[in-house]
C-alpha cells in the first residue's frame, strides 16, 4: 500500500524532557480514500505497551481529538478501527565538553575531551486508522519522543492530549 505523507508536525505523545525536546510526529494516509464515509471508531489492541496506564491515557487523548473532529465512539463496530501500537527503544547521546590539555609535571602532554555517555529510553507509538469494512489501513500516525520517568501521570496525561489533538488536527484529510 503506498502512503503519501503529509508533514512533521512537531509534538509527542509518549514522553516529557526537560530542556529540548527530541519529539518526532508524522501522518499519512491513503490517497483516494473517502473519509466521508467514516462516522464512529472504536479501539482494538495493537502492541502492548510495557505500562498499561499508557494504552488507556492515549486510548482517552485519541478519543477526545477523535470526537472534537466530529466522529464517535462505539464500543465495538465503529467505521473505524484505531490500533495503538507500542515500540521500545533505546538511543545513545554523546556530549562532549571540548578539549583541554593533560600531562605530569610537564611531561606527556596530551589533548583529551571529555564526554558523558547516556543511553536513554526511547518510545514510538503507531496510530493505525483502519476500514473496518474493507480491513485496510487508510490513515497512520507516528509518534516518537524521550521516555521520561519523572513525569507525573497528570502531566503525562495533558501531554498525551495536547499531542493527540495536533495530531488529529488536518483528520480527516482534504482531498486536492
Amino acid at each position: 500500500m503506498r502512503l503519501t505523507r503529509i508533514g512533521f508536525t512537531g509534538l509527542l505523545l509518549l514522553a516529557l524532557t526537560a530542556g529540548c525536546s527530541s519529539l518526532k510526529t508524522s501522518t499519512d494516509y491513503v490517497p483516494g480514500t473517502d473519509f466521508g464515509g467514516f462516522k464512529t471508531f472504536s479501539f482494538a489492541e495493537g502492541a502492548k505497551p510495557r505500562n498499561p496506564v499508557a494504552r488507556r491515557s492515549i486510548e482517552y487523548a485519541v478519543a477526545l481529538a477523535l470526537e472534537g473532529r466530529g466522529f464517535k465512539q462505539m464500543e465495538k463496530g465503529g467505521d473505524l478501527t484505531v490500533f495503538g501500537h507500542f515500540i521500545a527503544d533505546t538511543r545513545t547521546q554523546i556530549d562532549s565538553y571540548g578539549y583541554s590539555m593533560t600531562g605530569w609535571y610537564g611531561w606527556g602532554w596530551s589533548a583529551v575531551a571529555p564526554a558523558d555517555v547516556r543511553v536513554i529510553p526511547v518510545g514510538t507509538l503507531l496510530l493505525d486508522l483502519v476500514d473496518a469494512k474493507s480491513n485496510k489501513l487508510v490513515w497512520r500516525a507516528m509518534v516518537q519522543d524521550d521516555i521520561s520517568t519523572t513525569i507525573e501521570p497528570e502531566e503525562r496525561e495533558k501531554k498525551a492530549i495536547r499531542i493527540a489533538k495536533e495530531l488529529f488536527a488536518g483528520f480527516p484529510p482534504v482531498p486536492k
